[in-house]
């Protein structure tokens, strides 16, 4: 290369601008070179190193492979332009271009642990933009203040291991920053955004299992479309304020806090142009005290260390809208609290250990994360048309690793892989608790009723141990979507059907219930899709079985509680479908007949409009005959078990009840295949809403909390009275309007032919004997409605 004069290489990443290593221009490169009040830069930039490396308390981690050049062309760089300008008042202008630009690295691997990695990222990118920098901070001084704003077409965004990526395609982004500053304060380094502006959006979330491929949307063996997750998009409005310092939680390392406001914001997932819409959110974080060390874990594997004193904030989702009509589910709002605490006698931090290799058996890529989290506080609420529950008082604590992979669809050392994204659970023990229901507000008084959460399959507490997997593949029932495979495995678990609240005010104490103890759990889906359809969510399986075993059903402790015995569910379904709609229980006439207001008051009932948001779940469920394997549908009662050496009970040792191969059928062969047909299965309507509802007083005299009344009297809310509520004998029509906020469900339930093929009693030395040859339900239609009020 001929010498020319010295001149600085910028390079534009993201929104500020990047000083790489000085180079010298030959005479085509300074021809390029333009000055007219500033001057342009023009040049192809070509970047290649083999190994970048962080060095932390004399521990290593490496970026490897690293790239920066064209996405589409290996051997040629992607072309930039910069206009620099220097204004009248001292500031620095960039205006700059680039075009089909790819920054990557294959693989980040750490030091101490040879052979493994964490897997590669690209990032493929054109941009178009502007930034704008001058002196004075935001107290003015030595700091700096910069404008930025860009946008980027063109974009794709993946990681990828062992061949195969997941990665965003086809992205847009549009954003703009003003008045950020640039200061140090005492020893950090301090960056504040007041006010952060963007829009963007995914085309598609793409799958590959052909390394070839590598960031491409097209198959480059068939020329189709790669396979899709479906696509997002949204928009934000923000501020943040992040402090960097030197220092991490042992030695050298880095410290941030940061703290951001979300003054509005929305996000879209769109399933073949169907969209699921989160509306009109806000919120504010803030994370305080977060390290990052280059380290080992509580096992002495080395690791990127990322812990944190405590993380807290809130998030309001104001619309959670489903369907092509934008129809409303409701609004959820969420506060949360991370940092240090006690559960169970043992303390829980907030952690996340990074490491190389992911599962071992799907190669040397991918991630592992030592993982340790403890939620002491958090609500989480649920407004209705206006009515609003908050399940108070959500705790969570646990400890595990958690695997990432990208995975192709095969079997490899006796674990079997599926194509997708592969999140597995490795000696994972948590748990969690809520501890009751409050109506209104997070001020109203602590109520119980968080058994309601039962509907959803949801129990109010649970601690378990977890292994297993669930990868999630693209491609739904037709077209985008999302496609899940999974295999799930809980040991030692102790959950809660019916329980009173952990805290009622004076401190913790041992929560008493109706428990299933002893749990242990295997469950497996296979090809189950999940879609968002023009009415709503469709979740379709494809085959699905498992066993629930519980080997104590206890009342009152979870540990000690006088037990019922055991009982084991064994389910078997294929073809299953569950839709999730908008629109709750409706309008329905309670006490009386008829199809509007009038006619219902007329016929001595009250009439119920609960509103247009709420939700309705519809249920069919295919239970199939018993496979040869030994899946079935199956329910069986133990108890009088003989008891061990320790005073545990044995399973298999006492007597038990079983209800043999349960199934549905059509009732008979009607579509000529020579079987019975079983197409119409159970199935269920469940419309929920949070509505307000006529609670009486069923006797004379004080309640549980002290609250006196007559029998017949009705329960009115009153923030003035001490418990928050009264009982009025004739409430106005005012006092009616403050009437218990309950969920209201319309409930129907319908099969053509549910089987059990046999009852047996199971003697432990007389074997098995059959009381029922076979039970047939046929032409069921059963139909309810309700409102479930938390009780004091």
């Amino acid at each position: 290369m001929r010498h020319g004069p010295w001149l600085f290489l910028v390079m534009v990443s993201g929104t500020t601008p990047v000083l790489a290593d000085l180079q010298h221009l030959d005479d085509e490169a300074l021809a390029d070179v333009r000055g007219q009040g500033g001057f342009t830069l023009e040049t192809e930039l070509q970047l290649g190193l083999d190994r970048l490396s962080y060095l932390d308390d004399g521990q290593a981690i490496q970026l490897e492979g690293l790239h920066l050049g064209s996405s589409e062309q290996d051997d040629r760089g992607a072309y930039h332009q910069v206009r620099v300008n220097i204004d009248h008042g001292a500031a620095l202008n960039l205006d700059y271009l680039v075009t089909d630009r790819r920054i990557e690295f294959g693989d980040v691997r750490l030091a101490g642990a040879p052979g493994v990695g964490m897997g590669g990222v690209f990032f493929d990118h054109s941009l178009q933009g502007s930034f704008r920098l001058r002196a004075g901070g935001v107290t003015g001084g030595a700091g700096y203040s910069f404008d930025s704003a860009y946008t980027m077409t063109g974009g794709r965004l993946g990681y990828r291991t062992n061949g195969n990526e997941v990665f965003l395609d086809d992205v847009w982004m549009d954003v703009e920053a003003l008045g950020m500053t640039l200061d140090l304060v005492g020893t950090a380094l301090r960056l504040e955004a007041p006010h952060v502006r963007g829009q963007w959006r995914v085309g598609a979330i793409r799958y590959s299992d052909n390394p070839l491929n590598h960031g491409r949307s097209r198959d480059l063996g068939s020329g189709d479309w790669l396979p899709s997750y479906g696509g997002l998009e949204g928009d934000y409005e923000l501020s943040t304020i992040t402090l960097i310092q030197a220092g991490g939680r042992r030695g050298e390392g880095v410290r941030l806090d940061h703290e951001a406001r979300l003054n509005t914001a929305s996000f879209i997932y769109l399933d073949d142009g169907h969209p699921l819409a989160f509306k009109d959110i806000s919120g504010d974080f803030r994370v305080n005290d977060l390290r990052l060390d280059v380290d080992v874990d509580g096992q002495g594997r080395p690791a990127l260390a990322l812990t944190a004193t405590g993380v807290d904030g809130a998030l309001s989702i104001g619309a959670l809208a489903l369907g092509d009509q934008g129809q409303s589910l409701g609004a959820v709002n969420f506060r949360f609290l991370f940092q240090d605490h006690i559960f169970a006698g043992r303390q829980y931090r907030n952690a996340v250990y990074l490491q190389g290799g992911g599962h071992p058996d799907a190669g040397p890529q991918g991630l592992r994360l030592a993982t340790e989290w403890s939620l002491p506080s958090a609500d989480l609420s649920y407004t209705d048309d206006g009515h609003r529950v908050v399940f108070s008082g959500l705790q969570s604590w646990g400890q595990g690793d958690i695997t990432v992979n990208v995975t192709r669809s095969g079997e490899r050392n006796g674990t079997r892989f599926y194509d997708g994204l592969r999140i597995g659970f490795e000696g994972v023990k948590a748990g969690y608790r809520i501890n009751g229901l409050r109506v209104g507000d997070e001020n109203a008084p602590l109520q119980g009723g968080t058994e309601l959460l039962l509907a959803l399959g949801v129990y109010p507490a649970y601690e378990f141990e977890l292994d297993g997997q669930v990868t999630l593949g693209p491609g739904g029932a037709s077209g985008e979507g999302i496609r899940l495979n999974s295999d799930l495995r809980v040991g030692n678990g102790r959950a809660a059907l019916i329980v009173a609240p952990y805290d009622e005010g004076a401190g913790e104490v041992p929560q008493k219930g109706l428990w299933i103890a002893d749990l242990e759990y295997e469950g497996h889906v296979r090809e189950m899709t999940l879609d968002v359809t023009d009415e709503g969510l469709a979740l379709v399986q494809g085959e699905a079985w498992s066993t629930l075993d519980v080997g104590n059903l206890r009342l009152g402790d979870k540990d000690s509680g006088a037990s019922f015995g055991r009982f084991v569910l064994e389910r078997y379904e294929q073809g299953s479908v569950m839709t999730v709609v908008p629109g709750g229980a409706g309008d329905v006439c309670i006490g009386g007949q008829g199809s509007s207001g009038a006619s219902c008051e007329t016929s001595g009932g009250r009439w119920e409009a609960r509103g247009e948001q709420g939700i309705t779940v519809r249920l069919k469920q295919l239970l199939v005959p018993a496979a040869a394997d030994g899946r079935r549908n199956a329910l069986t009662w133990e108890a009088h078990r003989a008891r061990d050496s320790q005073g545990n009970a044995v399973n298999g040792s006492g007597m038990r009840l079983v209800l043999d191969d349960i199934h549905t059928s059509d009732g008979g062969d009607l579509d000529g295949a020579g079987a019975e047909s079983n197409d119409y299965g159970i199935r269920t309507e469940l419309g929920v809403d949070v509505y307000q509802t006529r609670v009486v007083k069923k006797q004379n005299g004080p309640d549980s909390l002290g609250v006196q009344g007559n029998r017949g009297d009705e329960k009115i809310m009153d923030p003035s009275a001490p418990q928050g509520y009264r009982y009025v004998s004739n409430p106005s029509v005012e006092q009616a309007a403050n009437r218990p906020l309950g969920f209201a469900v319309q409930a129907r339930t319908r099969f053509k032919e549910l089987s059990v093929r046999s009852v047996d009693l199971i003697h432990p030395t007389g074997g098995r004997q059959t009381a029922v040859y076979g039970v047939r339900l046929q032409n069921v239609d059963l139909r309810a409605n309700l409102t479930a009020t938390p009780m004091p």
